[in-house]
């Protein structure tokens, strides 16, 4: 990437070394790092022994330690805001500095970073980075993952919330965290070729402006009735000119019960400067009713909370995909910065189905919708959907059965659908 290709510059990188070492890969970092605005750090703990590192205690200590430093840390950096998600800090960071950086970020929240680099890393492949985005303390995570690397195996036996994720890679489903396999050792990566071929560019993107935030990352009830305020807002805008409007729009009353059945129907788009609520998507598994809301019986506001069903219990579900919306300033398809604004929605979605298979054994096997709208009909058939009939109103009803064998061959395919599949195949 040459400089006149260069729109952002981070506010800090800083890089986190790892056991046996005072990390001298930091310094070819810093030398492939310099030369521009970007301002940069190491945090350096010393030389730390394997014998150490199997001690609980000292580990968690280094938890504590790295929280002190990153706080003073940030007074000698004044490019950084912690507030403005593209005034944060990045972060690089090798083998148990991967473990010291995560739980870090679990214990203390005012730990934040825009873009997270981990190789060689010993965290367990179910960290909880869920938690993490909720709190919005991290945008993007590359996990540079060594075929070669048996260092995560080892941990994963022997030191305490360790884990194979710099082998095996994450298990978690989000375009948000990208695993990444490399022929590499456990130390491969830190060549400066390698440096500046993948982690410049990586660091170097536009930080994005739009979060995803999961329902089930939602603790309070008063929390829900507030984005429900502002999604009302967005439907308002998105569907008030549509006639059948005002028949149809589920009161926020029913929306909270169906949340308290399952409140991972919802997937929510969070402009990350404001903290506002500028888009949703409310994909809901039902019981029998998906054969009445299919033949166009049955509209948003008619479907009872008791048809709404939990994701788990190893089931095959249908989806109900109610409706998706998103505020006219994030509303632009295919020009502009927030082009990616439906797709990024429907990809968090779908990997949320993901992450249900591994870890709840739960495959969809139909969605359903009605689309209402022109950006409606563009993401039924982005999805491969096809029509099968029409509601009470006229509108258009579009399904999708992912069992059917044939559609993986689609080239059209969305890449998050397309890994769907595959998993739901080989499971």
């Amino acid at each position: 990437m040459s400089e006149t290709e260069v729109s952002y510059y981070p506010a800090l990188a800083i890089s986190v070394h790892g056991i046996r070492t005072r990390g001298t890969w930091q310094k070819s970092f810093d030398a492939v790092m310099s030369g521009t605005t970007m301002q940069l750090d190491a945090y350096d703990y010393g030389h730390y022994g394997l014998a150490r590192l199997l001690i609980p205690g000292f580990n968690s200590r280094q938890i504590d330690h790295f929280y002190e430093w990153y706080s003073q840390m940030l007074r000698h950096h004044n490019s950084v805001d912690l507030n403005r998600y593209d005034k944060r800090p990045s972060v690089v960071a090798h083998s148990f500095g991967s473990w010291i950086v995560g739980y870090a970020m679990l214990k203390y929240e005012d730990i934040k970073f825009d873009k997270i680099i981990l190789f060689g890393c010993i965290l367990p492949r179910d960290f909880d980075w869920g938690r993490l985005f909720a709190r919005d303390q991290v945008a993007f995570v590359r996990n540079e993952c060594g075929l070669k690397d048996p260092w995560p195996k080892w941990a994963s036996r022997f030191v305490r919330r360790a884990g194979r994720a710099g082998f095996e890679g994450f298990d978690w489903f989000s375009n948000a965290v990208e695993n990444v396999f490399l022929e590499f050792g456990h130390s491969d990566a830190q060549r400066r070729k390698h440096i500046g071929e993948y982690w410049r560019p990586f660091l170097f993107q536009q930080p994005s402006p739009l979060g995803l935030l999961h329902g089930r990352n939602i603790q309070q009830g008063s929390s829900f009735a507030e984005i429900f305020r502002q999604t009302g807002e967005i439907d308002d805008e998105v569907f008030g000119r549509i006639t059948q409007y005002d028949s149809c729009e589920p009161s926020d009353e029913l929306a909270l019960e169906w949340v308290t059945a399952n409140p991972d129907i919802y997937t929510f788009l969070v402009d990350r400067k404001s903290q506002r609520t500028v888009g949703y998507l409310n994909a809901m598994p039902v019981t029998d009713l998906y054969s009445n809301i299919r033949s166009g019986r049955v509209a948003a506001n008619e479907v009872p909370p008791s048809q709404v069903v939990p994701f788990d219990g190893a089931a095959q579900l249908k989806i109900y995909l109610m409706s998706i919306a998103i505020n006219k300033e994030y509303r632009r398809w295919g020009d502009g910065l927030f082009q990616q604004a439906y797709i990024q929605l429907i990809a968090g979605f779908l990997d949320k189905l993901g992450l249900y298979a591994k870890r709840e054994r739960v495959k969809v096997t139909h969605f359903l919708a009605t689309a209402w709208t022109t950006e409606g009909h563009q993401i039924c058939t982005y999805l491969g959907m096809k029509v099968v009939g029409a509601d009470r109103f006229g509108e258009t009803i579009y399904e999708l059965e992912l069992a059917c064998p044939d559609l993986l061959n689609k080239k059209s395919l969305p890449s998050a659908l397309r890994r769907l599949l595959r998993m739901y195949r080989n499971t």
